[in-house]
């Protein structure tokens, strides 16, 4: 899942940083300049999209941490014979 998020969100960025350089020398009014600004919260989004899902190639095996989780409550307990 986070190997396609990141495969989602550089394909987006690129999408719209073309976009982006396509409108550029065509803003004429305030509408184009909200488009813009659009853009630029898009392209931020998943720049951060990216950082966040990075790891994925940042595999380390030697950091996995196994927790072994024990319940008291559903143990058995011992009747002792006197």
């Amino acid at each position: 899942m986070k190997l396609f998020s990141l495969i989602l969100s550089i394909v987006v960025f690129f999408v719209s940083l073309y976009f982006f350089f396509d409108k550029i020398p065509f803003v004429e009014s305030f509408n184009d300049g909200i488009y813009i600004s659009l853009l630029v919260l898009l392209m931020a989004i998943c720049v951060t999209g990216v950082i966040i899902n990075w790891e994925v190639f940042r595999k380390n095996k030697k950091g996995k941490v196994i927790l072994f989780v024990t319940n008291n409550f559903s143990k058995r307990e011992r009747k002792y014979s006197k």
